[in-house]
């Protein structure tokens, strides 16, 4: 990767999103519409995948355990919409901070929002299940930040910059700890043993530390050029890593100290989840689609049409994953359909009124630092490297190839 070509990529990505952060500080973005989420057949015997448009800018989502979905709309005003369980349509929005970002669900149903206040101080928004606002928030250190939720009801908090991750027990109002998580780390999963996983993006290695401890045992390596973002543990302990620029998944077995194979998927990997039966998904941001893998299989089973620049993924208790489409400011969602016709065409999301998405083309969870509304907010997106710039360093690469869309710095990149 030439490094001259990064840089340049990184000062138009900024550049670009400064304007968006603008406009979304003037009110000026579209506000949140009713979308639609199909039900799910009883009879279900094939995946079928359908686009509904938001009118948001979605950049983070997760499930809650009775099925309920968060979706966080990034922008100034934005925030959390929900679609309950057994509705069709968005039936509220939780008020929450600046540019809600990276979400995390606990088993007890508590919303975790990263968000930034009016002076631009990154925090996280507690939600308890059915409120219309966050209880109290916990602030967390400048830059860029990722969370996740433990099976214990601990919520882990990527620190890149710092090299770091930290812990808020279930019920605190502060980070408790802090753990050694390799350098950079841009994505954690934490394995039903207590394991933490960490993506260390630029140094094409994934941290293990062990339940409890605050230092890693050992580190694997995934690829020195790889620049591992996504990251995800089955239900039996298999973890899976998203590598960006190699276009695979690792597999990484329960307690293993090296990549136990390789899984060629679309392009772009950039992140994955794992549904409780061990099938894992991952959003292929240049190609548009997302890839099945059956649990223990060595290759990708199926491939899914999205909208435009999937991201962040959820598994809902009916057992159909939504798909965030940053740049399509729309959902896919992929559930199981009677037998018979293929999948349903993706319907066409909500116009775009003059925006783009171009501020939600960062993967879930970067913390802006938005300040002011005018004059600060310009600044809000200078998180927005990392993966992002690398994609669209990669989008650019295969512009040449006439069944990917080529993406462009002046289409929201």
């Amino acid at each position: 990767m030439n490094n001259l070509l990064l840089r340049r990529v990184f000062r138009a990505r900024t550049a670009f999103r400064a304007g968006t952060a603008l406009l979304a500080a003037a009110g000026l973005l579209l506000a949140p519409a009713v979308a639609a989420l199909p039900a799910l057949a009883d009879d279900a015997t094939s995946r079928d995948a359908t686009e509904v448009g938001t009118g948001l800018q979605p950049l983070g989502v997760v499930s809650a355990p009775d099925g309920t979905l968060y979706v966080s709309d990034y922008h100034w005003a934005g925030g959390v919409a929900v679609f309950e369980p057994g509705e069709t349509r968005a039936s509220r929005t939780i008020t929450v901070g600046r540019f809600p970002s990276s979400l995390a669900m606990t088993p007890d149903g508590t919303l975790y929002v990263l968000q930034t206040t009016d002076s631009g101080q990154a925090e996280i928004g507690v939600v308890s299940a059915g409120a219309a606002k966050p209880d109290y928030a916990i602030a967390v250190s400048p830059g860029t930040h990722w969370l996740t939720a433990g099976p214990d009801g601990s919520v882990y908090v990527a620190n890149p910059a710092e090299g770091s991750a930290s812990v808020v027990p279930p019920g605190r109002t502060w980070t408790e700890r802090t753990i050694q998580a390799g350098p950079y780390p841009v994505e954690l999963t934490v394995a039903k043993d207590g394991t933490l996983y960490a993506a260390n993006e630029y140094e094409g290695t994934v941290t293990v530390v062990p339940a409890g401890s605050p230092s890693p045992s050992h580190t694997i390596s995934v690829g020195a050029k790889a620049h591992p973002h996504g990251i995800a543990a089955a239900p039996d302990g298999t973890v899976y890593v998203a590598n960006i620029l190699t276009n695979d998944v690792a597999v990484i077995e329960p307690g293993g100290t090296e990549v136990a194979r390789r899984i060629p998927v679309g392009g772009a990997p950039q992140e994955v989840v794992a549904a409780p039966d061990g099938t894992v998904y991952v959003s292929n941001s240049t190609d548009n689609t997302v890839s099945v893998i059956q649990a223990g299989a060595g290759a990708v089973a199926e491939t899914i049409a999205t909208g435009e620049d999937p991201g962040r993924m959820a598994v809902r208790a009916d057992g159909s994953v939504v798909v965030v489409n940053r740049g399509g400011r729309s959902l896919t969602v992929i559930g199981w359909a009677k037998k018979g016709p293929g999948p349903v065409p993706a319907a066409a999301g909500v116009p775009d009124a003059g925006g783009s998405g171009a501020a939600a083309q960062a993967s879930d969870g970067a913390a802006a630092a938005p300040g002011l509304p005018a004059i600060a907010a310009a600044a809000a997106v200078v998180f927005l490297g990392g993966a992002g710039a690398l994609i669209a360093v990669a989008r650019r690469r295969r512009k040449d190839r006439p069944d990917v869309p080529a993406w462009t710095l002046s289409q929201g990149q």
